[in-house]
């Protein structure tokens, strides 16, 4: 399965409803949405993950950048583009259906790191039985870590937030790949989280 947050980045300060807006000189608006497509498990009826902000910055950035200091969003050149703070039952997103994630003012440049902070013991995979597979159960999901994780988000270009212009970056979070089944049965074995994303410019 594909997850699709759609990034908004544009040099502007506001939203408006119509859609037009201004901004300060130098800066820009990341707005993020988030949207599914089918999930191949067909024991699993819910997949909610609970995304707590997406942050981007200049540098670019590998999994050991992603994953660090992620309490601290300004660390290390980060700068928040959406904070949520909440969980998303990503099923519910197939079809087109989008999920508003936020958006931030912030400054003009081209972004080269991209990462998605996910609160581990908030999330959860429950299975058509009515079982919750989390951190904590058994059998359970084996996240990364117990509380919350910094998944590097690879891009294929960087992210031009500029005053001409609004671009679209599609991040891609294939759950599919991203939760693999420990052993030949997920009731007995429970999953293993190894996220897979990927983001592209539109």
């Amino acid at each position: 399965m594909i997850i699709r947050p759609l990034l908004y980045a544009a040099a502007f300060a506001a939203l408006t409803a119509c859609g037009t807006a201004s901004a300060p000189d130098g800066m820009g608006v990341v707005r993020v949405q988030l949207t599914d497509a089918p999930f191949p498990f067909d024991s699993v009826a819910k997949v909610e993950v609970h995304v707590v902000r997406v942050d981007a910055r200049l540098q670019d950035a590998d999994d050991d950048d992603a994953a660090a200091d992620v309490d601290d969003d300004d660390a290390d050149g980060w700068v928040v583009l959406a904070r949520p703070d909440k969980v998303f039952e990503l099923l519910a997103l197939q079809g087109g259906k989008l999920a508003d994630l936020g958006s931030a003012t912030i400054a003009a440049g081209t972004y080269n790191g991209l990462r998605l902070i996910i609160d581990a013991s908030k999330s959860s995979i429950t299975l058509k039985n009515g079982k919750k597979l989390t951190g904590a159960s058994s059998p359970g999901v084996q996240f990364p870590s117990a509380d919350r994780s910094g998944l590097k988000v690879r891009l294929a270009e960087g992210i031009d937030v500029t005053a001409a212009n609004v671009s679209v970056l599609v991040i891609d979070f294939d759950v599919g790949e991203s939760f693999v089944m420990r052993g030949n049965s997920i009731t007995q074995n429970g999953l293993l989280f190894k996220p897979v994303l990927s983001a592209t410019v539109k």
